[in-house]
Formats: structure tokens, sequence, C-alpha cells
């Protein structure tokens, strides 16, 4: 809710402790008010120190009197009971009102209206920031947070000192904004407020804005002329052109139904199935390599993969980016003929099949490049397909092509001149690539495409990949490979349906290598405020990254963050004989075609265990299939939701809470090297689970009973004071509990029956039997219908008629 104040300003003091990375700083800040229907804040807050702190930068802690607004939210009522998703309401803090307020105002949000015009506008301002920091913009409308940082948008950095993001905001408006620092995304973490005085946006009827905005550390003070000129333009401005609130519709993406409960299984063809790093062309024979995943089948499906995602498998020269061919499948692993058989028996088993599609670019031997090699710019029909011609400045990513009768300079992907960048605005290009996508949908049955640097690839042709996709294959995924940037400009509703988490990844192994878990909490307050609606593919090993044996620092690390794989939200995905312990980093490799990546690409190791498994091998596949059977048997982990806010989280352990409608529970990991004491514990709010439901941990399952002994107790926990107690806890542990919400008891209904003739029922209820009036007994040849509620039918002998 929203307190809109009019009449006197009204001061409000609060004293609060708020968490930072370096711990507890106390803040006091004096919250003050006006009449323009908004509560608006000066805050100076101390300043804790930061030791990457640059001595020479700009830096305020200070605004102007409109320069923050304070929204009074309901407070959560914890015994509130939801019918549908469960998520609890944040809560509040009471504040002491010194003046009165005198009226409250109720305005119901007004959604966005369909074709309603807006402008987009981009924001762009230079200001140095220090690691872990971020720019955001907030504002008074409520597409800029509505002065609320916790609603405050995050900015895009783009280069130097260069931050920048685009919003679409509706036509005629006139709207207070100004930039802020944050460092973290706690709404009580430390952050530095722009100085002077509010900037204000006109959209006017203008389809697009840039703006260019500069810096402004110091505060001018609510007396100073330009804050109460702009004050007051937006106080005339408001009166006269009044607007019903507006609501802020959530950025989402659904994924087709068989995603949602999928654990996926990667697969690096070249590697996995020991393929010769250099294709010799069209002279090598066709190795039918492929045909060995046969002998894999069984142990993925006894695994639990529902979904197998192979990377590059078309025509190419060396590890499958730099595509020759997109209708052929590479001869170093088959042909097509064999890969629709290997289709066929993934489906047969349940297994879904997603293929890496390389869009960006090809490779020098695709028949457009070559064309354009032997023809020149000037005379080939395909100079149109990539990026010829010289850059005037940043060269960077130019490559050359000198032998020949003609030379150019094209765009090539990061430098490698084996890697041109196709031109994806030329109607032709476009129409190839559409047709490739069809093409394996249709005449292959796969189930969707990995989208290669997809974040490197304008959001409106994914737009268009996406509807030509749908178009023959309604249920097919769309999986964009997401590095960079905000994950929303691509994944969506209209556009992929979802990208590769890398913003978690690395949080999940790293904070317990490093006994700061917070990093983990980190990772997962920025996924909550910026992809709340999306579902990522999560994962901690790829063919681009160290394999996680080789990254963690202890063993038994590898069931902790295991389990952050399957159970936090998202869709996971192994990376193949991580199950198995396989080691290999970045640079450790031999062969100079792959750079040293092909130390994580190597083959596969058998499937039934043999002297070539590494010593753990067994224990961790036994890990990891327990996992992965738990995800599929709780629902709450595959579609449930997540509250940030009810995270438990000290340097050592993580607690997290996942709800469903029909299932509850709560996941421990402690990374601690010693019995933890006093226990963890976490708060349970009554919209999760009532004061005394049970949770079972279906993780720490005792053996089963040997001959002769009584099978041991399953370990439950109890809600108790609104609290569970999660001890013992040993060292490095993991707890899983799990609470079945119980089924509504049904009501009564009442029944109907048919009545024969042959019987004059009579109706035996509490306090004796009625006789039917003679208006209702049926005449004969006839029957009639009769509703009985709480009571049994008997006839004249005193039997229960057949007919019931």
């Amino acid at each position: 809710s929203r307190l809109l104040a009019s009449g006197p300003v009204r001061h409000v003091q609060q004293q609060r402790s708020r968490s930072t990375g370096l711990g507890n700083v106390k803040t006091i800040g004096t919250k003050t008010g006006t009449n323009l229907g908004r509560t608006t804040a000066t805050m100076s807050t101390p300043r804790p120190f930061f030791a990457s702190q640059t001595p020479n930068m700009p830096r305020s802690d200070s605004m102007s009197a409109r320069g923050k607004t304070v929204l009074t939210r309901a407070l959560a009522d914890s015994s509130t009971e939801v019918e549908e998703e469960e998520s609890p309401e944040a809560e509040g803090e009471a504040v002491e009102e010194e003046e009165e307020v005198e009226e409250e105002v109720q305005q119901v949000p007004r959604p966005r209206q369909l074709g309603e015009p807006t402008t987009k506008v981009t924001f762009s301002i230079e200001r140095e920031t220090e690691f872990g920091s971020h720019l955001n913009i907030i504002g008074a409308h409520p597409l800029l947070g509505a002065w609320d940082i916790a609603d405050s948008v995050p900015m895009d950095w783009v280069e130097g000192v260069r931050w920048e993001v685009t919003i679409e905001v509706p036509q005629l408006e006139l709207i207070e904004y100004k930039y802020v620092v944050r460092y973290g995304w706690d709404p009580e973490g430390h952050s530095i407020w722009q100085g002077g005085p509010n900037y204000m946006l006109a959209t006017n009827q203008s389809s697009s804005i840039t703006l260019k905005d500069t810096w402004v550390a110091d505060d001018w003070g609510e007396d100073h002329p330009v804050v109460k000129a702009s004050s007051a333009a937006v106080k005339i401005y408001q009166e006269e052109h009044p607007k019903p609130a507006y609501e802020v519709q959530a950025l989402t993406s659904k994924i087709p139904k068989w995603a949602e409960d999928s654990v996926f299984y990667q697969i690096f063809p070249m590697g996995f199935f020991g393929a010769p790093s250099l294709n010799i062309g069209e002279d090598a024979p066709v190795v039918p390599r492929l045909a060995l995943i046969a002998k894999h089948l069984d142990y993925l499906v006894d695994l639990g993969v529902s979904a197998v995602y192979f990377s590059p498998l078309f025509e190419s020269d060396t590890h499958g980016y730099d595509t020759a061919n997109y209708f052929e499948i590479d001869r170093r692993l088959g042909d097509k003929a064999l890969f629709r058989k290997v289709v066929k028996q993934c489906h047969a088993r349940g297994i879904r099949v997603v293929l890496d599609g390389v869009f960006n670019h090809t490779g020098q031997r695709h028949f457009a490049f070559q064309d354009l090699q032997e023809k020149g710019p000037d005379k080939s029909e395909y100079a149109n397909w990539y990026l010829v011609g010289a850059r005037t400045d940043d060269y960077e990513g130019w490559c050359q092509v000198t032998e020949g009768e003609h030379g150019f300079s094209y765009d090539c992907w990061e430098g490698h001149d084996m890697l041109p960048r196709l031109n994806l605005a030329e109607p032709a290009v476009r129409e190839h690539i559409f047709e490739v996508a069809r093409y394996w949908l249709t005449e292959m049955g796969i189930d969707g495409w990995r989208l290669d640097v997809a974040h490197e690839i304008s959001p409106d042709f994914w737009r268009e990949f996406r509807t030509k996709c749908e178009e023959v294959a309604p249920d097919c995924l769309l999986v964009g490979e997401m590095i960079h940037g905000n994950y929303n400009a691509w994944v969506g509703n209209d556009r992929l349906h979802t990208g590769t988490n890398y913003q978690l990844s690395k949080a999940m192994w790293s904070s317990l290598n490093d006994r700061n878990m917070d990093e983990l909490l980190t990772a997962l307050r920025r996924e909550q405020k910026l992809y709340s609606g999306l579902t990522l593919l999560n994962f901690v090993g790829n063919h681009d990254v160290a394999r996680i044996a080789s990254t963690l620092k202890h063993p038994e690390y590898y069931t902790l963050v295991s389990a952050l794989l399957m159970f936090l939200p998202g869709i996971p995905c192994l990376y193949y004989g991580d199950e198995l312990g396989m080691e290999g980093k970045p640079g450790e490799g031999s062969d100079p075609l792959c750079g040293g990546d092909d130390a994580m690409r190597r083959p596969m190791l058998p499937p039934v265990k043999d002297e070539s498994w590494p010593a753990g091998a067994e224990e961790r596949l036994s890990v990891t299939k327990r996992l992965v059977q738990i995800r599929k048997d709780n629902v709450v982990f595959q579609t449930g939701t997540m509250d940030i806010n009810q995270c438990v989280c000290t340097d050592e352990q993580f607690i997290f809470l996942r709800s469903a409608k029909t299932q509850k529970a709560v996941v421990l990991t402690s990374c601690a090297d010693t019995l933890v004491d006093p226990w963890p514990e976490v708060a349970v709010p009554t919209s999760l689970a009532p004061e005394g439901a049970v949770f079972t941990d279906v993780w720490n399952v005792p053996p089963p009973p040997g001959p002769g002994e009584e099978a041991a107790t399953t370990s439950t926990f109890v809600v108790t004071n609104g609290m569970l107690y999660l001890g013992p806890c040993p060292p490095r542990h993991l707890k899983v509990l799990v609470y079945n919400v119980p089924k509504p008891v049904p009501k009564k209904k009442k029944a109907t029956a048919v009545v024969p003739v042959a019987h004059e029922p009579e109706i035996s209820q509490p306090g004796g039997e009625i006789i039917l009036p003679e208006t209702e007994i049926p005449q004969p040849g006839t029957a009639s219908i009769v509703e009985i509620e709480s009571s049994s039918v008997v006839d004249q002998a005193g039997t229960t008629p057949d007919f019931f």
C-alpha cells in the first residue's frame, strides 16, 4: 500500500540497523513529506569505509529534499491464508508520526493498456564506480521505482565509466528522477544518492528520447531556487493533468511445460565421442561416432536426465562453432540418418533433444563466405551476408582477406579470423537461418535450440526467430547463451524462453570455497530483483569453464553445490562427466586448435565402472542420482517460488525456503568444517507452513535395516513458535526438508437418486423417519428424483434399496 499525504508536512524519525558487506552499520535518517501526493525524504547517513574507495572519486551521501520517497507498506499478517501460490509479503517497519496525516487517498493501480503510446527513453550518465557497486535510476514514476530504492532500475555498464538503460515510459508525462550508486542488492545496503535538484523528464509525444546526464555530488538544499522551481513545476503539471495510479507489469517468460521439471545434460560431441579436432574436408570418410550414444542412454535414464543438449553437431572445420554447412552432421560424428535415429532413441526413453545453433557467425568454409572470397565484395551476391568493409575507428574484431585477387576486411567474432560474423540485418541471411531452424525441428524432430552468444544478437532477431520456430513446433524451447548484460532484453514471452544463468554459476561454488555464503545471497538478490519472472538454465560446469571437480577445494562440497543446482529456482543442467569427477581447466589442454580448452572436453568415461573411473566416481554418481530424484519427486523444487528475504545466511551456512501450492521445502547447506553450534534455525511464516507442521528430511534417510533389525526412523522437524531448528549440523552438511500440505477435507455434497415406482421410500434422518408427501410419491410407470443430504434411504421393509 502507498500512503498519499495531503496537508502539512509530516516528519518521521526512524532509526534502524542495516546490513552491509562490512557488517551492521547504524543509520539515522530524517524523512520528510510534502503535500504533492507523494511522501519524500532527506537522508543523511554515516558512510561506511570501503577499503577499495578511490580517494579522489567524488562521493555524496546527500540528496535534495525531494530526492527520495518513503513508501508506507502494509504489514504482512503472518496468519493470513493464501489460497493459490503462497508468497509471504514483505514486512514493513512501524514508524511514529510526529504530525497527523490529514487524509489517506486510495487509488486503484492502472494496468498498462495494450497499444498505449509510449516513449522509449535512454538514460545515460558517466560515473566512476567501485568493484561491487552499480548505478541505478530512481524516480517518481512507478516504472522508475516510485522513489523506493528497492524498486529502482539497475543500469547497464556500457564502457569506461558510462552506464545506460532504456525504459519505455507513457507519453505526456512529467517525471522527476535521480541517479543512485548501490553497493550490492540489499535494499538496506549502502548507497550514494546524487545531489542537486531532481532531473525532469517530459516525454511529450516523442517516440524516443536519449538523455546524457551529469552526476552532481553536492546537496543544493531545499531552498535553492532550482530545487523549488522543479518541484513547483511538477506539482502544477500533476494538478492540471492528473492520471490514475500506474501498475508496473512484471517481466515474465513462460517456458514449455515439459521443461519445467526437466534435468538437462550437456554433451560436447567432439569431446564426448573422441573425435579429432580437425576436419580435413569432403575427402574424409564419415565416421558414425554418434552411434556410441546408444551405450549411454540407459545410463542417462538411470541418472534421471530428461533432456540432452548437444553442443554443435553441424559440419565444421574444428570445434563445431565454425560452421561450414548448417544442413549436414559433421562427418567426424556421422550423418543425418544416424542423427535421426539418435533422436528417436532418445525420445523412446523420454529424453528431449536440444541442439546448439551458432547463428552469430559461420566458418570460412561456409558457401556464402567462400563465394565472397572467390568473387570479392563487388561481384559476390553474398557480400551483404557479412559485415564487410573498413571501420573508421575501433578496429578490434576486424580481420582481413589478403590472399587471391580480392582482398577485403570483415568483422569476425572476438578477432578470430576463422569466425566471420553474419549480417543478421540482411533479409536473405535471416531467411537462411530461419530455414535451418525449421528444418531440424521438423525433419529431424529436435525439441529446441541452445543459441550461441545470443546476447550479442539483436532481441528483434530473436523475436522473429521464435515466431518462425513456433509456427512449426509450438512446444519447442529456445535457450540463449547469456553472459553479459540484462537478460530481460533477450528473454521474454516474445523472445527466447530462457537463458544460461552465468550470473549465478560462479557464486554457487565460490561461496563454498571461500566460506562466504553472502556471495550466493548477493547473486540471488540480484536474480530476484532482475529476473524474478524468468526461469533460467542453471549450471556449475560447461565446455567453456573449469570442471567443478577441478574447482572445489573440498570433495564433499560436490554434494552441496549439486544440491544448490537442483533445488534453487531454475532448470538444472549437468555437464557430461561432472557426475563422475572428471577434471579439467581452461588452458590445461594440449590441442592448439582448441586453445587449451580440450582439457574440459575429453572423451566421456564408460557408463559402467572400470579402471578409468577416478577415485570417488561411484559416490559422486550416487549423490547426483539421489539429488536428481529428489527434485523429480517433489514439485516444490520444479515450480515452487523462493523469497530471498526469508533466506538465512551466515559465512558458512545458507538456508532457503521454496513454496508450491501442495508442498513446502527448507534446504540447509553448511560448508563449516566443524559441528555447528548453536544449531542453525530459520523462521517459517504461517503463510508457508502452520505451527506444528512436520517437515521430513528426504536427504538424510537411514539405510535399510539388516536381517532382524528394525527400520530406523526418518528425521523430522516440527515448526515450533514459528521456527525450524535444524540441528544437529555436522561438518559440510546438507538437509532437504519437505512438508506436504494436507489436502482440504471435501465438503459434503447433495446426492441425487432415482427412486423406482416399486418402492415408496422413506428418508431416515436424526429425529425420526419422514414419509414423502403424497404429492411427491411417483405415479405408476414413472420415477422420482430425490435429493438426500447427510441421510440414508430405507424401504418399508427396513432395508436399503439396491439402487444405492
